[in-house]
Parts: C-alpha cells; structure tokens; sequence
C-alpha cells in the first residue's frame, strides 16, 4: 500500500473503508482492480465470486498478506476516517482488525484448551468463546489436528475473536466443508455482526449460504466488482445467473 493522509477527506462515517484497491503479482496485469467497500458498524458483509475471481487476493490485500508471494498492492484503507500508513497484519491487528484465513491457522498437534488458553487473557474471555461454539467445549482436550474441518474453522475464528477485533475479515470460510456446516458457519457471523456488533467482511463461494445472512453483497468476477450494494437493492437471481451460475448457488 502507498502512504496517504492521516485523515480521510471523504469518510463516510463508516467503520472500515477501502478505495481504489489493485493488487498484483510479479508485476503482472492486476489480479484485482478499483476494489472499494464501506463497512458500517455491526455489519456483514459478503464477497461473492468463482474461484479465482479475486475474493482472496482483495483480502489480503487490504491486510498486507502479499509480500511472501511476491505480489503488491496500493489504494487506501480507513479505520473510522483514519487512514492507515503502509498497511500489514501486525498495524492492522492492532488497530482492532482480525483475520480469519482461508486455511485453518491452529496448531495441528496442540488441543483446542491449550490453543484458547494462549490467547485468552481471562478466564471468562475463554468460557465466552466456549458459549459461542459449544463444539469447542465438546471438544476442549482433542487435538486439533483430530478436530472436523468445521470444528477447527470454529477454533480459528474463535483465537482471532479473543484478540477483541471490532472488524473482522474471514476469507473462505466454506472452503472443503459440507452444506450443513456452511450454514451452521455462516450463522455464526450473523451472530457476531448481531449480538457482538463486529464489522464483517467474508469471502466466499457459498453463495445459498452466503446470501441468508448478509446485509451488503459484491459480486467480483475477473479482479473487478460487477455489482455491489445492499441484499434488497440488487436483482441477486441476474447477477448470479450471469456471474456464477443457477447452479453454485
């Protein structure tokens, strides 16, 4: 990301705001183009789009996951009209910004309590997550690399939330799991956004999944957002018909 001002002269009033973000690799034609969002506080968000459409390199673009991959980024981000310097995942963290990635982040040989306990800086912290995901109490002494792929998604975005993120990024969150855990995840982020009030930003190919719990939808196709806008504002059945296709929904 390039330097920018302090302050943002267009906020919005938003929480968290991206504007013309491209991402690129290995100085190659763009992977994603002119990106831009407005989060508003408490909530979901969606980016929908087929594999390879650019949901992944947008995430971590914003938060600065490219220099290992040799890819860069530029455009400006904002945190309630501040805008950020350089942006990358330690800044944004402590700024209240987490990220759920789209490969499980747990340690495989490490059980669930012990991985909770790293983080937590309270007990009750701890049992509030237990509360959240009671699967994660169920299976509090199992090792993670025992867990289902939804427990150990669950266990992922659970570290992160014990960071006490207000805006939260989850990339992928369906990737490799079975429809009834995708619904059962994607009504956890409804009720984080609900009852938590966090800000969410997710990246997903679930789109029957996805659509049920969002408040805002874009649609990427090709690096470039086709159509963005709240649920009720958009005609979903031609933007999907078009972009992805009567069958992934």
């Amino acid at each position: 990301m390039t330097d920018s001002t302090p302050t943002d002269p267009v906020f919005t009033g938003s929480v968290f705001t991206v504007r013309d973000l491209t991402v690129t690799y290995d100085g190659g034609p763009p992977a994603v183009s002119g990106y831009h969002v407005d989060l508003a506080p408490g909530t979901l968000t969606v980016i929908l789009g087929r594999n390879g459409a650019g949901k992944t390199s947008t995430l971590r673009g914003i938060t600065g996951f490219l220099a290992h991959e040799s890819g860069s980024s530029k455009g400006r981000i904002s945190i309630r009209g501040q805008v950020v310097k350089r942006p990358n995942p330690l800044r944004l963290s402590k700024l209240g910004v987490g990220l759920v990635a789209d490969q499980h982040k747990v340690f495989v040989n490490m059980c669930v309590q012990d991985q909770l306990r790293l983080v937590a800086s309270r007990k009750q912290d701890l049992e509030e997550m237990y509360d959240f995901f009671p699967r994660l109490r169920e299976r509090r002494t199992v090792r993670a690399g025992l867990l289902s792929g939804g427990e150990r998604q669950m266990l992922a975005t659970a570290l992160v939330l014990l960071r006490k993120p207000s805006v939260l990024l989850v990339d992928e969150l369906s990737l490799g799991l079975a429809p009834g855990m995708v619904r059962e995840l994607m009504g956890h982020l409804r009720r984080l956004a609900d009852e938590r009030g966090l800000t969410i930003l997710a990246a997903d190919q679930a789109v029957h999944a996805s659509l049920h719990v969002a408040d805002q939808v874009q649609v990427m196709d090709s690096g470039s957002l086709v159509a963005s806008g709240p649920l009720d504002s958009l005609d979903i059945d031609a933007v999907l018909d078009t972009y992805l296709g009567r069958h992934e929904r």
